[in-house]
């Protein structure tokens, strides 16, 4: 059966020689991955509609058995093209996304994971990166989960529930010089 949401993508891999594996944040289904069988042959149908940070309407076949969906199609709704306008703004969506990544579980279908996530991103795509934009989605995040203490720093918080943050925050604050 085809299912339709709408998602953010997180993470794409390679699968085979002509294939990708798309990691997404959906609005119905948390955190999905999908076989994009094809994605990288010229002329394929997904070609332009599926990247790192792109928004897009998709439609997938959930799997039999395993974690793998099939993807079907991607329409791009947004490519938010300015978050690879400078170095920051990469590095700052890429932790953020692999933040994300880290401490939410596949399958978790809370809504809340993918505002968190399509939020922050258009908001890095429409203003300059700033440490209060990753300071604001910790904290968001470490609510979510349920951690979130007011007298302890969320990265913190975090990083002692999960044991370890995505390597990509230490290069942020030191592309930003924020710190």
């Amino acid at each position: 059966m085809k299912v339709r949401d709408v998602g953010t993508i997180l993470k794409t891999s390679p699968l085979g020689d002509h294939g990708l594996i798309v990691t997404w944040c959906t609005a119905l289904h948390g955190v999905l991955r999908t076989a994009a069988r094809n994605a990288r042959k010229p002329g394929s149908d997904f070609t332009g509609h599926i990247d790192s940070f792109y928004e897009a309407e998709l439609v997938f076949s959930l799997p039999a058995r395993g974690d793998l969906s099939t993807l079907h199609s991607a329409v791009l709704l947004s490519a938010r093209l300015p978050l690879r306008s400078n170095l920051s703004r990469l590095c700052l969506a890429g932790y953020l996304s692999r933040l994300l990544l880290a401490t939410v579980e596949p399958g978790d279908a809370n809504p809340e994971w993918h505002l968190l996530i399509s939020g922050a991103l258009d908001y890095i795509a429409a203003s300059s990166p700033r440490l209060a934009i990753l300071e604001h989605f910790e904290k968001r995040l470490a609510s979510l989960h349920g951690i979130y203490s007011p007298v302890i720093p969320p990265h913190q918080t975090l990083l002692r529930h999960f044991q370890s943050l995505p390597s990509d925050r230490l290069r942020f604050l030191d592309y930003s010089s924020l710190a």
